[in-house]
């Protein structure tokens, strides 16, 4: 089968990491490890933040105008369905429902929300878009179990709502196992870290609000002062967390434990 695959949030293709551009390529990937033909239909960015007035007119047109583009393209040989991950109020479709219908195809949708509180206010557009893309879905791929609630009501029938369990692509993993004590060697050497103690590991988005806030919490419980609460996690001495941070929160962070710390990479790490 032939897919065109969208992303409104975040394409896969675009710069900046996210465990939404990481979905999105995981997704491809499972389509194409299933034996079907992927094809990325569209890199626009449908998000709205509903602070700039006129945006979601302007995304509006721009997809209509996609969708022409799309049309044109494919008229020959138009795919057998269409994809679409992560549908909300803030990054509704304003393409893949009008090709779909051009084309006479299946619209899928996963990972697709509905609030109906949005329905006034600086999100209404959005709403009402990603509303109508929903009640056109041949079948909503339902990966977060409370989602489920707010976009049944828009399907024609209940089992059009197919629920995917959490999945994951372990061969990478795998093959990193088998080279567990290279790969610990080499990055003690990079950030000077003691190879025979237990490490510990946080992963996660660094920027401001809930995220940062996340940091701090997480500083607070590893750190040893009194003035921040004592520790709520103990540690041995020799157990140093590890903040790798690509941000200028990084830096503000690390100065609020004493027990976690910036490396000081001694080789440029690969680009992530």
């Amino acid at each position: 089968m032939r897919i065109a695959f969208y992303a409104p949030l975040k394409s896969p293709t675009h710069p900046v990491p996210s465990g939404d551009r990481r979905m999105a390529r995981l997704l491809m990937a499972a389509l194409e490890g299933a034996g079907h033909a992927v094809t990325l239909a569209s890199s626009l960015r449908s998000w709205d933040d509903g602070r700039r007035p006129g945006r979601a007119e302007r995304l509006a047109a721009l997809g209509a105008r996609c969708a022409d583009r799309l049309t044109a393209r494919w008229r020959d040989d138009p795919p057998d369905l269409w994809f679409t991950y992560h549908l909300y109020h803030k990054a509704p479709d304003w393409i893949g429902p009008a090709v779909s219908r051009r084309f006479g195809i299946p619209y899928v949708v996963a990972e697709a929300s509905f609030a109906a509180k949005r329905a006034i206010g600086p999100f209404a557009a959005g709403h009402r878009a990603a509303e109508a893309a929903i009640r056109q879905a041949a079948a909503v791929v339902n990966l977060a179990g409370h989602d489920a609630e707010g976009v049944l009501p828009l399907l024609r029938s209940p089992d059009r709502l197919v629920r995917l369990r959490p999945f994951l692509d372990t061969r990478p993993f795998a093959a990193a196992a088998v080279e567990r004590d290279r790969h610990r060697a080499a990055l003690a050497e990079r950030y000077g870290l003691n190879p025979h103690v237990p490490w510990l590991l946080a992963v996660g988005m660094m920027r401001g609000g809930d995220k940062e806030r996340s940091y701090e919490i997480l500083a607070q419980a590893l750190s040893p002062s009194p003035a921040l609460g004592g520790p709520k996690v103990r540690l041995p001495r020799q157990r140093k967390p590890l903040v790798c941070a690509r941000a200028p929160q990084g830096t503000e962070l690390c100065s609020s434990a004493s027990r976690v710390r910036m490396p000081s990479p001694r080789s440029t790490p690969p680009p992530t």
